[in-house]
């Protein structure tokens, strides 16, 4: 094999890896993928910072009834400054599922690594009623 053949053949190699597509899942199906890098994509029900700035997006029902979380450490959080968007949006995001107290969950460590697939829906706000008997 000539030189410029195996440099060829090794680029390929190197990246395959990355042309390999990144699979799906709902919030409910994350539970079968535990240690999978994934995506996984589905409305986010409830988003809480705890007291300590650990941040959690429920997906696939609100706490303590969520199929899947997305967890953004304290440390992280002024990565995420707007993160309270994401509430009843539907998103994706990517990276390793791992089991946290019998919950799939991704960390996320990175802005990049969530995508808004559809935003909230605006909220309208209906008109005061006026006091009765004026």
């Amino acid at each position: 094999m000539n030189t410029s053949n195996l440099f060829a053949a090794l680029w390929v190699l190197s990246i395959a890896p990355l042309m390999a597509e990144t699979p799906t899942y709902t919030a409910v199906e994350a539970a079968k993928h535990v240690g999978e890098t994934a995506s996984v994509t589905d409305k986010v029900d409830r988003v809480f910072k705890a007291k300590g700035g650990n941040i959690f997006l429920n997906m696939g029902g609100a706490h303590p009834n969520e199929a899947f979380t997305a967890f953004i450490p304290a440390n992280l959080g002024d990565k995420f400054s707007d993160f309270k968007k994401y509430e009843g949006a539907t998103v994706t995001v990517t990276g390793k599922i791992i089991m946290h107290n019998g919950k799939p969950q991704i960390t996320l460590n990175s802005p990049d690594q969530i995508v808004i697939k559809e935003a909230t829906p605006e909220k309208t706000e209906s008109p005061t009623p006026s006091p009765s008997g004026t």
